[in-house]
């Protein structure tokens, strides 16, 4: 695969400057690369519908308006991508993350159909690593019927992560605002707790993977 100025932005730019990018993609297997024997593979879990005044609720409108128009972006709403990565070595496919689910917003939870797309069944999947506990990388974690989407594979999470958002204090301090987040976060991680292993910051947590 050449490397574009297309491929950087999808496969290295961080979520707030993807957000500012106007190009939509339709495809679900956003992008390849291999590297040696491992495939990473970025795949679309749709995107998110934001009001554009709560994103910048501490700025004035015009101190960001002006940055929205030169990029072509709607003065309402931003539709940052919502992306996920599977990793395969071989021996093990890697999944971070699990996108929204179908319980957080309309435009986003479509982990499915892109894993379809490449033709990697949920039960393929050795290993779902949680970055973090957020609606948009933890709610894709439960099916329908409320059980585990990636019924074979091991779950991981950080031990800071996993006590930040199961502690019951969380709730009421994190902020009205994010109440539902941290609701949403303690029933999920909740509902995969017997299939959980724990890591700490920096260590390597399977071949490569730090």
């Amino acid at each position: 695969m050449s490397i574009t100025r297309r491929t950087l932005l999808k496969t290295t730019a961080s979520a707030v400057a993807m957000s500012t990018l106007p190009i939509r993609q339709t495809a679900w297997a956003k992008s390849s690369v291999q590297v040696g024997k491992i495939k990473i593979d970025v795949l679309s879990d749709g995107h998110l519908q934001l009001p554009v005044k709560s994103v910048f609720s501490l700025l004035k409108e015009e101190d960001y308006l002006p940055v929205l128009k030169s990029h072509n972006l709607d003065s309402a709403a931003l539709k940052p991508d919502c992306n996920l990565t599977l990793v395969r070595d071989g021996k093990n496919t890697i999944l971070f993350d699990v996108g929204s689910g179908p319980n957080f917003m309309p435009t986003a939870g479509k982990l499915g159909e892109a894993l379809e797309a490449l033709e990697v069944d949920p039960a393929d999947v050795t290993h779902v690593v949680f970055t973090h506990a957020h609606p948009d990388h933890l709610w894709g974690v439960l099916d329908d019927f409320d059980d585990p989407f990636f019924s074979d594979a091991k779950h991981m999470i950080g031990q800071l992560e996993w006590d930040y958002w199961t502690d019951k204090n969380t709730i009421s301090t994190i902020g009205e605002a994010s109440q539902a987040f941290a609701a949403g976060a303690l029933r999920n991680l909740k509902a995969i707790e017997d299939k959980i292993s724990f890591f700490k910051f920096g260590e390597e947590i399977l071949p490569g993977i730090m």
